[in-house]
């Protein structure tokens, strides 16, 4: 079990700390010069002279000052502000740091099968499911009736519920499913001999049964999705486990040239390919166990929402509803944080500089630090506030010029 594929594409490797640890890391070192600063402008004032109280007086007015509540506070709001606007998109956010990971972003890696495509192909010969012997249905539902991949998901749709064959059901990740019956039968469920004959073949004892054929379609403006992320620089790429001449379908109605996708991959081999391309920047998008182990490698994941996919449990986050519209937006919603918490940061900087070196210069009364402290925290999360509403504006108004929208998921953001 430890060296099993299953394992390695059940372990959950990607973090999941509930802790902000930049920030607790940022917030430690920040209360660390205040109180080094409170204490040696006190010491200062003392060894200059000055008496016991306004040496103190000198060390209260910088601690209170320099309150880090705008940090602790203002941060958080432009998290959840952000989070807020993707689940506005359909979208929801399940990892800390997302927003700075997804700003990184230089390349986005696409599976096919229910994440580009509709998530359950279409059944292109239901006259071969109606056509099968009893026992050979019984078989092929027995088979597919609890899995998860989406071919099989469709073939269940067509059998519908019924007899089964007793039997144990086994699945080899990429390559299909197989029933011991209690016979010692062997009925499969795979790829085919021929590709270009089916795209999965019931076979008993290696005989071949039927063979189904599948059609794939697109979710709704993954091409207009495609142009908008191509225009804004980033590199788009293809990988699937399906056979070469239906990815090659799929990349040449998206406009990827012969490079920018790869066929017939196992887990193993995605996940190696997307180390050895920019893995640290790459955002990988996909929905099924064969994804699994190129999470690991991306430096960020999304996952559409099934309720059968272990994959919503290991994502940075997961959308909703049938469209891909999303991604160019949801990389605006980070660039939107991205300028919120710089602003935060260097406001919050620049108000302490100043106020401790007035405390410092004793200019600055106790109770002046403390009308000033609540301001600054004010100003702070005002600034995140305004950081969004701008932007929102901005988001409006190119909509208005007939900017893309997301397909059916309305583009206004909340007022906040």
């Amino acid at each position: 079990w430890e060296e099993s594929t299953l394992r390695k594409l059940l372990e959950a490797r990607r973090g999941q700390d509930s802790r902000d640890l930049r920030l607790e890391r940022v917030l430690r070192i920040y209360l660390a010069l205040v109180v080094a600063a409170g204490v040696l402008g006190a010491l200062g004032w003392w060894w200059a002279g000055a008496g016991v109280e306004r040496s103190l007086q000198i060390m209260i007015s910088i601690f209170v000052v320099s309150c880090p509540c705008a940090l602790g506070v203002a941060v958080p709001l432009a998290e959840e502000l952000a989070a807020l606007r993707a689940q506005r998109l359909g979208v929801f956010v399940r990892t800390l740091g997302f927003w700075k990971k997804l700003g990184q972003i230089r390349q986005v890696v696409f599976d096919k099968t229910g994440t580009l495509t509709l998530e359950n192909p279409a059944l292109k010969n239901p006259e071969a499911i109606q056509s099968l012997p009893g026992q050979a249905r019984a078989a092929l539902r027995r088979m597919v009736e609890g899995n998860l991949h989406p071919v099989s998901r469709s073939l269940y749709d067509q059998v519908g519920p019924g007899d089964r064959l007793d039997g144990e059901v086994s699945e080899k990740v990429g390559q299909g499913l197989s029933l011991r019956t209690p016979e010692n039968h062997v009925w499969t469920l795979g790829r085919p001999a021929d590709p270009e004959s089916a795209d999965a073949e019931l076979r008993l004892d290696g005989d071949f049964v039927a063979g189904f054929a599948f059609t794939d379609s697109l979710r709704p403006e993954t091409a207009t999705e495609f142009a908008e992320l191509k225009r804004r620089g980033i590199v788009l790429r293809l990988l699937s486990g399906d056979r070469h001449e239906k990815v090659e379908k799929i990349a040449q109605v998206l406009g990827l040239s012969a490079d920018d996708w790869q066929a017939a991959l196992t887990p193993a081999a995605k996940a190696e390919w997307v180390a050895d391309h920019s893995g640290a920047t790459t955002l990988y998008i996909g929905d099924g166990a064969n994804d699994s182990l190129a999470f690991d490698e991306a430096c960020c994941a999304g996952s559409p929402i099934t309720g059968r996919s272990f994959l919503e449990q290991k994502a940075d986050f997961f959308f909703l509803g049938h469209n891909l519209r999303f991604v160019s937006l949801l990389m605006d919603v980070a660039r939107t944080h991205r300028r919120a918490v710089h602003g935060v940061f260097f406001l919050s900087t620049s108000y302490n500089l100043i106020t401790v070196v007035a405390g410092l210069a004793g200019m600055l009364s106790p109770l002046g630090a403390a009308v000033l402290m609540p301001l600054s925290s004010v100003a702070t999360l005002s600034l995140v506030g305004w950081t969004f509403r701008a932007d929102r504006v901005r988001a409006v108004g190119h909509e208005a010029k007939g900017g893309p929208v997301a397909g059916g998921l309305e583009v206004v953001l909340p007022a906040q």
